[in-house]
């Protein structure tokens, strides 16, 4: 099996995960509106706009952008993480004069997913750069950790290891392919604090 249709099926699968509890929760919600409880009639409404967002999100990140998007727009999308609201996502350092070009839109997302899964008590996930000078996505908060292994695969070393666990691991992998597509390169700035920043730069 090719790389790319090992991508697209662990994708297809985390796709199902990570809008399983959303969809599960709606129609709880559903159940009992239908049961005469009104108050869940609110609850419906938002966990739909939940989804929607969700769903726009993963649109962007898995089905490939149209447009470029300016940082404001990278951080409604992001409003639909899994993660949101435990982790925020401030992207008022993204160049407001540069927008992020298209192709290199779900690369930025993607990352910002990756640094959301490394802060499992919350916190913040800071987006920066322009596509000129690159971009840094950092993740601060307590207990702040990229996933065990991100440096070596990042360097080409157990990516197949990491398909292998499933969809938890597909993130990575497909950051690599995308950024291989651009002509980009991904890189930790070791040195630069407790938690090093992940660094998208034009190869």
């Amino acid at each position: 099996m090719s790389l790319d249709s090992r991508l697209a099926r662990l994708l297809a699968a985390r796709l199902c995960h990570d809008l399983g509890g959303a969809v599960g929760s709606l129609s709880g919600t559903l159940d009992l509106v239908g049961q005469g409880d009104p108050g869940m009639l609110d609850l419906s409404r938002e966990t739909a706009a939940s989804l929607r967002q969700r769903l726009k999100l993963f649109a962007v990140c898995w089905g490939g952008p149209t447009t470029e998007y300016d940082g404001q727009a990278i951080g409604g999308l992001l409003l639909g993480a899994p993660a949101s609201p435990r982790v925020q996502f401030a992207v008022d350092a993204l160049s407001p004069a540069q927008p992020v070009p298209a192709g290199l839109v779900p690369l930025v997302l993607n990352a910002a997913l990756l640094a959301a899964e490394a802060l499992p008590r919350g916190g913040t996930v800071h987006l920066a750069g322009s596509a000129d000078a690159g971009f840094t996505i950092l993740p601060q908060g307590r207990n702040a950790a990229w996933p065990a292994g991100l440096l070596p695969m990042l360097a080409g070393h157990g990516l197949e290891a990491a398909l292998e666990e499933g969809p938890r691991r597909v993130v990575v992998p497909l950051m690599l392919a995308l950024a291989t597509e651009q002509g980009w390169a991904l890189s930790l700035a070791m040195g630069a604090g407790p938690v090093a920043p992940l660094v998208l730069s034009p190869a």
